[in-house]
């Protein structure tokens, strides 16, 4: 038969898990403490990529967004992500016009 462990009327396990440090790891919202957490596939800062890059997830309670590894928030990493990519946008479009 099958193994003693597996139950097929089981609920499904949680995306999200509270790690073993202690650490806000999709567990719970560091900063209102709601269990209501999702990560994004897709922002409008990083694309695709962004939310990938940051461990990036968001409270749909009160909508704060923080890196899941570390329950930390992620606005400094977004700002930097986003002005490192208008920097280079504009970059381009200077060295373009000049050749």
């Amino acid at each position: 038969m099958g193994s003693p462990d597996l139950n097929p009327y089981a609920p499904p396990k949680a995306v999200f898990a509270p790690s073993a440090t202690g650490l806000a790891e999709g567990g719970a919202c560091p900063q209102c403490q709601s269990t209501n957490v999702h990560r994004p596939t897709f922002t409008w800062w990083g694309g695709a990529l962004g939310p990938k890059l940051f461990s990036h997830a968001v409270c749909r309670s009160c909508k704060f967004g923080f890196n899941y590894k570390t329950g930390k928030s992620n606005s400094t990493a977004i700002g930097i992500y986003f002005g490192v990519g208008i920097g280079l946008g504009l970059l381009i479009v200077v060295i373009r016009a000049f050749m």
